[in-house]
């Protein structure tokens, strides 16, 4: 979808994301009365227009803001995500449990439809004179964007293994209640995104990274060396500063190390390693802690976490022109 948003513009896929979203939601129901593999085409063809949309955003944002604020705005627009994933499944099961099935997902489709209103008011971003050629592979997944997107990838599955693993890992202590680590975890995310995004626009993109890989491997350590209840709530909330600025930097990096005519390219593909770690991070940290534990688990993400901030730090990030861009 990438690239069909540099070649068609990003309020295009907006829309039509949007549409595709509300008719798929309200197509749930009658899907799984008629047959299994009919849901699943449903679901499939929700996933294509969820992740155009998303795309067709998440460009908007990198490109509407003036440049001297685009990690600012762009920290602001992912608080908006964060924010549409702790209330979605609050306002889902709550019209699920009073109204049923078909009522919850037309909820969604009516969130979807205030989403198509919004972006009918957008501007397009899309640089006039901008032209987006099919260059094969190099059109769907962008060469130098990923490598914004290893080093994101392996970040995110830092916040996987915290947001995925922290339960069973409380659990273990004789920690009855969670929802308290994982509060604060998410207000320190979001604290920390809102007033924290302007620093990708005033300090040296090389440094801030750095600086926060080192804070996420200083919460992770605390999760293995302390390994007692109050070390949950300390490192957790110490990743989150740290894990907050992965996506919004990353992504802004990526944005600002290419031309106009391949910036959805761009997004789209930092965002799909962050998609890849979601899909696959878990299933891998889960075999680890079942031989090693929860805090050998830990161990070896600080580990990666590491590994990725040297990444960062060499050659390797080196297409990545944004990284050092003026400030």
């Amino acid at each position: 979808v990438g690239f069909l948003a540099d070649k068609y513009g990003r309020k295009q896929l907006i829309v039509v994301g949007a549409i595709v979203i509300i008719i798929t939601q309200l197509l749930h129901v009658p899907a799984a009365r008629s047959s299994l593999w009919l849901l699943l085409l449903v679901r499939f063809v929700l996933g294509l227009g969820s992740s155009a949309m998303y795309v067709g955003q998440a460009t908007t944002a990198t490109e509407l803001p003036p440049k001297s604020r685009s990690g600012e705005i762009f920290s602001l627009f992912n608080v908006s995500v964060v924010a549409g994933f702790a209330v979605g499944p609050v306002v889902g099961e709550i019209t699920l449990q009073r109204e049923g099935f078909s009522t919850a997902f037309a909820v969604a489709a009516l969130f979807a439809f205030f989403c198509l209103l919004l972006g009918l008011f957008l501007p397009e971003t899309k640089p006039q004179g901008a032209k987006a050629q099919f260059e094969g592979v190099k059109s769907l997944i962008h060469p130098i964007a990923v490598r914004a997107g290893v080093v994101s990838f392996l970040l995110f599955g830092a916040f996987l293994s915290f947001n995925a693993f922290i339960t069973p890992f409380a659990e273990s202590m004789g920690v009855a209640t969670v929802r308290w680590i994982l509060l604060s975890y998410a207000l320190t995310s979001v604290l920390t995104r809102l007033y924290g995004g302007r620093l990708i626009d005033t300090v040296d993109r090389r440094t801030l990274g750095s600086c926060s890989h080192v804070i996420v491997i200083l919460g992770l350590l605390i999760l293995v060396v302390f390994n007692n209840h109050p070390s949950l709530y300390v490192g957790g909330i110490i990743m989150a500063v740290g894990l907050s600025f992965n996506v919004p930097l990353m992504v802004v990096i990526a944005a600002d190390s290419a031309s106009p005519d391949e910036r959805s390219r761009v997004v789209a593909t930092v965002i799909v390693f962050g998609d890849l770690a979601n899909s696959f991070a878990a299933f891998g940290f889960g075999a680890l802690a079942d031989v090693i534990g929860f805090r050998g688990m830990y161990g070896i993400v600080a580990a990666m976490v590491a590994f990725a901030a040297l990444l960062y730090r060499s050659r390797f990030t080196a297409p990545l022109t944004g990284i050092s861009r003026a400030n």
